[in-house]
């Protein structure tokens, strides 16, 4: 089977995040199964094509920071170019692609491929849990409706949690949550582990977008709390992910925690993800906290380093653990929960270090890449047929 995966993201140029994940872990595991996989994704620099890990890597060059509507719409209709000329080559039996910004919608108005949407969590629902738009309205608006055209017109929909599935046509009402399957996302189990000396530090690690949706200013609440209670000067807070952003959250953060606690706060901006492995050992709890977030990556990471985590019940974190035996759930708006759960596991560091253990062995048989792309291959060979019988 040929497939082609077409999303801006893509290690390492266009690394942003979980779908630039999924997609390599996807793409890499179905070589390995014998099939040919050809992925188009932006650069930021200039047109390429290479072979990586057996992979077809086609990047076309994109504007990503300061955006313009004809940009946009230039992007759409080079990628549209670049998958029939990928076609004609060597036929595409099946295109996946997430909804977000629906950047095959140009191809899809007159494809000749079945297209399967991978849901991962839409430019509308991020634009609503964080409260902006991008700063072309015309883009913004123009996003919002082709995204309902890719979704209501897509051969198949897969989310990766039976959260999203069933919020689905809470934003969407053409679509019926009945014909959304589910198969969550793979995580490669031997690219984070734990050390001999892991989770002995006094750091409680945050890991990912510094922005409201990720629920930063939830934690920021419960920090105070934390500090009052435990009254330990080495406890820290760490803070890993970009926050050099329209949706900078940082000096807010700042400005809800008390000066005497600012010492007690580390931002550290982007971290490479060979480095990742090493600050997931050294927290002693990782925070998951977010408003929505269909299937944080970061959550499995940490778990695969035996790092116990609290998280927020709104997230995919909920299907990848049980509560109170392989993590820790709390109401995503609920600060004084987080900060009790938070204060818990510093007073009890034998029982952090079971739920951690425990995790780590949940997560490697649950999401083990070769046994979810079977799931994957199995959609895709329905929907060929099916596209093919219309």
């Amino acid at each position: 089977m040929h497939i082609c995966l077409v999303n801006t993201e893509y290690p390492k140029e266009t690394h942003f995040g979980g779908i630039a994940t999924y997609q390599k872990l996807l793409a890499e595991e179905l070589v390995r199964k014998g099939h040919k996989v050809t992925v188009i994704a932006a650069s930021f620099d200039k047109n390429n094509d290479y072979y990586e890990n057996g992979v077809h890597v086609i990047r076309i060059k994109k504007i990503i920071e300061n955006e313009k509507y004809e940009d946009f719409v230039s992007y759409r209709i080079k990628v549209k170019e670049v998958i029939k000329e990928v076609d004609l080559k060597d036929k595409i039996d099946i295109i996946e692609t997430p909804e977000f910004a629906a950047e095959v919608i140009l191809y899809q108005r007159e494809r000749k491929i079945p297209i399967v949407v991978k849901l991962h969590t839409s430019y509308k629902l991020w634009s609503l849990f964080n409260n902006v738009k991008h700063n072309d309205n015309k883009i913004h608006n123009e996003v919002l409706k082709i995204e309902d055209e890719l979704l209501e017109n897509a051969d198949k929909i897969i989310s990766c949690s039976n959260l999203l599935k069933n919020m689905m046509p809470d934003y969407y009402k053409f679509i019926d949550k009945n014909k959304i399957e589910v198969v969550p996302n793979p995580i490669d189990i031997d690219s984070f582990k734990p050390n001999k000396n892991n989770h002995n530090s006094k750091t409680v690690l945050f890991c990912g977008s510094i922005e409201k949706r990720k629920g930063v200013f939830v934690l920021a609440k419960a920090i105070p709390l934390v500090l009052d209670k435990l009254k330990d000067d080495y406890i820290k807070f760490q803070f890993i992910g970009s926050y050099d952003n329209a949706i900078n959250a940082k000096n807010e953060i700042y400005n809800m925690i008390p000066e005497k606690y600012h010492n007690n706060l580390e931002f550290l901006g982007n971290i490479s993800n060979n480095e990742l492995n090493e600050y997931y050992n050294e927290a002693y709890v990782g925070i998951v906290g977010s408003l929505f977030d269909n299937f944080p990556y970061v959550a499995l990471e940490e778990m695969l380093t035996e790092l116990p985590v609290v998280a927020s019940s709104n997230t995919g974190v909920k299907e990848m653990i049980e509560d109170n035996i392989s993590g820790l759930l709390y109401e995503p708006e609920d600060y004084n929960k987080l900060a009790e759960l938070i204060i818990y596991l510093f007073k009890n560091p034998d029982i952090a270090k079971k739920i951690g253990k425990k995790a780590r062995l949940e997560i490697i048989n649950k999401y083990n890449p070769s046994k979810i792309v079977e799931e994957n291959l199995k959609i895709y060979r329905g929907v060929i047929d099916e596209f093919y019988r219309r």
